[in-house]
């Protein structure tokens, strides 16, 4: 039977600039990074006190060229993600600061506060502050 999810996959275009975004834009931590001799690199972040990483994935020395360039076709059209937090509005101007781009402010909705922001390859991101219950 299934246990947990452990991994999800972001294809990424160079793995030193998603890393840079993701642990000093948005907060990650860095988890793993193993690079083999044939240039491949299995790099991890993951939220502090949070179990799933997150593989950013060069596919570049991975996989034969074609499919490759069929996995790098795909950067930046992920499904959106939902990241909670316990505090909306300071998280949205902690992002801002650092530079994170916002496709909308924050607003109330009937499930609680949010605001949709994209990383550095434009794939979408949900920060959600849950109602309380």
């Amino acid at each position: 039977m299934l246990k947990k999810l452990a991994h999800l996959t972001l294809y990424v275009r160079d793995c030193e600039e998603a890393l840079r975004f993701y642990t000093e834009k948005l907060g990650f931590e860095k988890r793993m990074d193993s690079r083999m001799d044939n240039g491949s690199r299995w790099l991890t972040i993951g939220l502090p006190d949070q179990e799933l990483e997150i593989v950013l994935h060069d596919p570049t020395h991975w996989h034969r060229e074609d499919v490759a360039e069929q996995m790098l076709a795909q950067v930046g059209k992920n499904p959106m993600w939902v990241w909670h937090t316990d505090d909306l509005h300071g998280t949205y101007e902690v992002f801002r600061q650092r530079g994170v781009t916002f496709l909308s402010e924050p607003r109330d909705v009937m499930y609680g506060t949010e605001a949709v922001f994209t990383d550095l390859y434009g794939n979408p991101y949900l920060l959600l502050q849950p109602a309380s219950v």
